[in-house]
């Protein structure tokens, strides 16, 4: 009987504890455990990124806090464009805060060569294989990624201005205090200069062609704007009326719901990467190598595509049709693009300008 009496507690105990988990419609389980700490290894850890601010919102949203969140570290951002942070870069060189650097054309190169940023090692790049293979080692020596492909195209409003079909076209009467095109420090500033001696010299380095039509168009313009965000102001003020533009503004172009069109010039397109690179100096090179990584992913290729913020690099993301006419992508218009030598511009730099300046403070 005290043995009947003592198994009877016993299993009275087990079902007390049992009973509550069924009642509130759980299985027995132990609980969910946060993640171990060998599968956060950087978590705690803060990564410096020196990157443009512009779309920043959905920068946030498709890479930033998802990478924050998955491996448990603080992302700081340095924004602004390439000549403000390669120079602050440089100024900080004997003392480096950038983990991972963004820059474009010819600033990626002047990087290399001053020493800010460093090779990477393929090793730590899981997704570089699924690139298009320009994009995988567009500097040499491994010191940058390109990490998305873009243009720089022409648009017009179709209900203020004849159609444009050549570079050519920014001389015309009609675009007469409606013209934009991108300063001489972004970018693509010095890439006008190319396109105007193709168009009017037939030849991309007859650049004294170049200069003469930009001397000419001067006058003409409601500003040289210096960056994207400050074109598609004008764009909305309607103050502009046809303009250069980089294909990664596009979105928020036709997001003005004004009549606007984008054409392909006869004299064909620019086209560049936005490079990553690992800052030179860096105490997280596994977790710079990571986000680097990271930009080159599937899900945020596409995510990045699919908002209009940046076109693909890597060769198997495919879009929808109406997303894809609004990028850089697909045959068509990917073989009308000039690629100019980032050497050439870089060792031009300085001197264009100084060029520039002497136009425009006129």
């Amino acid at each position: 009987m005290k043995k009947t009496l003592t198994a009877f507690v016993v299993v009275s105990l087990l079902l007390a504890a049992v009973i509550p988990a069924f009642a509130a419609g759980k299985k027995e389980a132990a609980p969910a455990a946060s993640p171990a700490v060998d599968e956060m290894p950087y978590k705690g850890q803060t990564l410096t990124i020196s990157m443009w601010g512009y779309n920043m919102d959905l920068l946030e949203k498709n890479i930033i806090k998802p990478f924050e969140k998955k491996y448990g570290v603080k992302i700081v951002t340095e924004t602004g464009n390439n000549s403000s942070r390669f120079t602050k870069m440089v100024a900080r060189k004997d003392s480096p805060l950038v983990d991972v650097a963004l820059f474009a054309g010819s600033w990626a190169y002047k990087a290399m060569k001053e020493g800010i940023i460093k090779p990477y090692d393929p090793a730590k790049l899981k997704n570089l294989s699924a690139l298009m293979d320009s994009a995988k080692d567009p500097l040499g020596g491994k010191y940058a990624v390109g990490y998305t492909i873009q243009h720089l195209g022409l648009f017009y409003r179709t209900d203020k201005v004849a159609p444009i079909t050549s570079w050519k076209d920014l001389s015309r009467d009609d675009l007469k205090g409606y013209l934009s095109i991108p300063s001489i420090t972004t970018t693509y500033g010095p890439a006008v200069i190319y396109m105007l001696s193709k168009a009017w010299a037939g030849d991309y380095n007859a650049t004294d062609v170049g200069w003469e039509k930009i001397k000419e168009l001067a006058p003409n313009l409601v500003t040289a704007y210096n960056r994207s965000s400050e074109l598609n102001t004008l764009v909305a003020q309607e103050e502009v009326y046809a303009a250069p533009y980089s294909s990664f503004a596009w979105g928020t172009i036709l997001g003005t719901g004004l009549p606007v069109k984008s054409v392909i010039p006869k004299e064909g397109l620019v086209g560049s990467f936005s490079m990553v690179s690992i800052g030179a100096g860096t105490k997280n090179d596994d977790l710079a190598h990571l986000y680097m990584d990271y930009l080159l992913s599937y899900d945020v290729q596409l995510a990045e595509a699919m908002d209009l913020v940046d076109s693909p690099a890597r060769t198997d993301i495919k879009l929808p049709a109406d997303v894809a006419s609004k990028l850089t992508y697909g045959d068509a218009l990917i073989s009308k693009l000039h690629f100019f030598d980032h050497k050439a511009m870089a060792d031009v730099q300085e001197e264009w300008i100084n060029r520039w300046n002497k136009i425009f403070s006129k």
